[in-house]
């Protein structure tokens, strides 16, 4: 559950969400204790903070800085940003490269930052395409991708986030999912929202 990033909710958009989940009809539904995997069970006993002042609303001055929030609060850096050591590996924003398993197979998250290992080709019109119908010209978006849930935001959503993304600093890491037995064996099952990193084999970047 990305709650870090959801703490960046402004007090309005959260309580529109709360608003919206009491409009639901009850669904009985008794589910089983959650059990969280070690180490991760006792690394986040220190993650929880309380928030002390009122979140106000964010900056959207400009698409890129609505952009910012709207990617924060999708939590996009869970799948995209490798770590290690549960931290984010310095250099590497949006790189890609965390490893993905599950129903869906085995997958690398993609670098979506302006590199040439990265989309540097997309324009406005082919990021819209792949948010609303998982597809990018001729390729499939595996789908462990969440298009789905953001193919019903606006153009101007939409643009907003393209258009920060534009902003991030160009990461060449070129992400492939591992195949090599002594890679693959670090990889430890996760889900989207929990992922694993494998290190990856090319951090150069642009100066």
């Amino acid at each position: 559950m990305p709650y870090i990033d959801f703490r960046h909710l402004s007090d309005e958009d959260l309580a529109s969400i709360v608003v919206y989940l009491r409009s639901l009809l009850p669904v009985k539904n008794p589910l089983a204790a959650s059990q969280i995997d070690f180490p991760d069970k006792y690394l986040i006993r220190s993650v929880p903070q309380p928030l002390e002042e009122p979140v106000d609303p964010p900056d959207t001055s400009t698409p890129a800085k609505r952009g910012e929030y709207l990617v924060e609060v999708a939590a996009c850096e869970a799948c995209h940003t490798p770590q290690a050591r549960s931290h984010a590996m310095p250099g590497m924003d949006f790189a890609g490269g965390v490893i993905l398993e599950g129903p869906w197979g085995r997958m690398a998250s993609a670098n979506i930052t302006p590199d040439a290992s990265g989309i540097v080709y997309y324009d406005e019109a082919l990021f819209i395409q792949a948010m609303r119908t998982g597809w990018v010209r001729a390729r499939r978006l595996n789908q462990i991708m969440p298009w789905k849930a953001f193919a019903a935001m606006t153009d101007e959503d939409l643009n907003a986030v393209f258009a920060y993304l534009k902003t991030l600093k160009p990461v060449r890491h070129r992400s492939t999912t591992p195949r090599h037995p002594l890679l693959a064996s670090s990889a430890k099952p996760r889900t989207a929202w929990a992922p694993k990193t494998v290190p990856p084999t090319n951090q150069k970047r642009h100066s």
